[in-house]
């Protein structure tokens, strides 16, 4: 019976692990800072048309979001890179068919303003914006 007890504790254990080892893994993603000082990882970020609130996928199986956090995006304080590589970057497609990559950028409103270098940003509106996503 104790073999039992102690198999089922491991078991719920190793559940209430899995989500959180998927969020803090070094798997690499956006780092969204929040301005209460935590931190939320994910793969994929998307903006709701309507309400203004991000969405940030996660963890993902084949594509598709098995987890998602909802974020108010004056809730924000940054949104940066996981990875320290070069060719790691965050890749913003605009409509239209181009690209901006980049490290880091920040949330104003209606746009999103792009860290481009140590110098640099540039404004791009959330209507002009097809998909965020981090590329390697």
């Amino acid at each position: 019976m104790k073999n039992k007890t102690g198999l089922i504790v491991a078991l719920i254990t190793l559940v209430l692990a899995v989500p959180s080892l998927a969020q803090e893994g070094g798997e690499p993603g956006f780092v969204i800072s929040l301005k209460n000082g935590s931190t939320i990882r994910g793969r994929t970020l998307s903006r709701d048309e309507t309400t203004g609130k991000l969405r940030l996928s996660m963890t993902e199986a084949g594509g598709e979001a098995k987890s998602y956090a909802v974020i108010a995006p004056d809730d924000t304080s940054e949104i940066r890179s996981s990875a320290a590589g070069e060719n790691d970057s965050i890749r913003i497609r605009l409509k239209g068919g181009s690209d901006l990559r980049c490290k880091e950028f920040s949330l104003n409103g209606d746009s999103v303003a792009v860290k481009l270098g140590s110098a640099s940003k540039v404004e791009v509106k959330w209507s002009d914006i097809e998909s965020i996503s981090f590329a390697q």
